[in-house]
């Protein structure tokens, strides 16, 4: 007996063995089962973000914005464009009127002068139209006495200020060769500053003046 208790003294595990439900290792049928159940994000995520409407809000109203800008700029330079057209198209006007006009002050000779007065009054106004008859009638004795004849060998002529009123200054450059009397081909250079004002649909002269300087 004493043989026996020995032998249990020193394998103490053996009670451990044969004791039931006191495995080390466990019930083998007591396994916890991993639970299906997918975790809930954190309210934080599941919560529609503010944020994000707040930029796309932003971004609407940033293209909104743009596309107006876009607009109006483009408005603004086909107004331009338009505005320049027609700049274009006045002093365009302008400057052949005043050729013209200026051209008929230096008639060939006596015998156009009748055609050339006829043109100067036609083409004048303002100030320019109270000196035109008087003007041509002198021109007309200046041109029998002398018994000369006028050629123009150039004349030029560039828009030189364009007034808020519609009024159009234009420098005329001439050089013209007369002969008379006294001498032949005598060549004469000068430049004239003719106001042309609209007048009835087209331009006339309201002032000429020489340029000096």
């Amino acid at each position: 007996m004493e043989g026996d208790a020995g032998t249990r003294r020193l394998n103490p595990t053996t009670d451990a063995d044969d004791a039931p439900g006191e495995s080390l290792a466990g019930d083998p049928t007591d396994v916890t089962e991993p639970s299906t159940q997918t975790p809930e994000p954190p309210a934080e995520e599941r919560r529609p973000s503010r944020l994000s409407g707040a930029w796309v809000a932003g971004i609407c109203a940033a293209l909104v914005v743009g596309a107006a800008g876009l607009a109006a700029g483009g408005y603004l330079a086909w107004r331009s464009h338009e505005r320049s057209v027609d700049i274009a198209r006045i002093e365009a006007a302008a400057l052949e009127a005043a050729k013209d006009c200026v051209a008929a002050t230096h008639a060939p000779d006596v015998e156009s002068m009748a055609t050339s007065q006829a043109k100067i009054i036609e083409c004048s106004t303002g100030d320019f139209a109270v000196q035109a008859n008087l003007y041509s009638g002198m021109l007309v004795d200046a041109y029998r006495v002398a018994d000369a004849s006028v050629q123009v060998s150039d004349m030029r002529a560039a828009v030189e200020r364009h007034h808020d009123d519609g009024v159009v200054d234009v420098l005329v450059a001439m050089r013209v060769k007369v002969t008379n009397t006294a001498a032949a081909d005598q060549e004469h250079g000068y430049r004239l500053r003719a106001q042309m004002a609209p007048e009835d649909g087209t331009y006339k002269v309201a002032r000429l003046d020489t340029v000096t300087s």
